[in-house]
């Protein structure tokens, strides 16, 4: 490991607070060990050594990435997306197969949502010609995360989403029962609203969607 990556991580052990740990921890409902450091002492330590990192000529952006991921506390995983998005990662070639690795470890909505939203969403606007493959796999796949990754993919492409291809995952998904995909239809709509709110309205009055999307995807209607 690096050291200067092991610096980080040994001044965030010693920034750890218990009782605060136990907090996080049942905020995640107990899904994940946490050290107790919250997000404004997590930036302020960030701050420190981000621009040493990004100085360092022999370890790549990603590799930094990972050695962060793979620590067990769960504020590290925050670390390292906070610098995936200083980095800009999704722009490296090929780095879709990881974002995809780490979608499906230890899944969870605080970095499914990111990877999603950011990294897949970022990734996809930089090589276009991957993003059919990809996004038919996680449509089809059995693992509703990969499924939520589809739909939410293009929350921040504003003007440039494609709402054919948004419809027809939808479409794919809006019987399923399971609650971050019920979530995942209407904040995608949502979003999708702000930009063309005619489109989601018309597809809401022809499509039959739970409750709980349709709440969520009228909000701004």
């Amino acid at each position: 490991m690096q050291i200067k990556v092991l610096a980080l991580i040994q001044e965030m052990k010693q920034a750890g607070n218990s009782e605060k740990a136990l907090s996080m921890k049942a905020y995640m409902k107990d899904r994940f060990p946490f050290l107790g450091v919250s997000s404004p002492e997590r930036k302020e330590i960030q701050k420190k050594h981000f621009p040493q990192w990004k100085k360092e000529r022999f370890t790549s952006h990603m590799d930094i990435a990972k050695q962060l991921w793979n620590q067990k506390e769960r504020e590290f995983s925050y670390v390292a997306m906070d610098w995936m998005k200083a980095n800009s990662i999704w722009k490296e070639s090929g780095s879709i197969n990881q974002f995809e690795t780490w979608i499906l470890d230890d899944s969870w909505w605080d970095t499914v949502d990111f990877l999603a939203s950011t990294c897949v969403g970022g990734y996809f606007l930089q090589y276009p010609e991957e993003r059919d493959l990809w996004i038919e796999k996680w449509n089809n796949s059995s693992n509703f995360w990969l499924n939520r990754t589809a739909l939410i993919f293009q929350l921040k492409y504003k003007n440039q989403v494609d709402s054919d291809l948004l419809f027809a995952l939808i479409d794919t998904h809006k019987t399923q029962n399971e609650f971050f995909i019920r979530k995942a239809i209407g904040w995608a709509l949502r979003e999708l609203s702000k930009t063309q709110p005619e489109l989601v309205r018309n597809y809401l009055a022809r499509t039959e969607l739970s409750g709980l999307s349709v709440r969520e995807a009228s909000k701004y209607l």
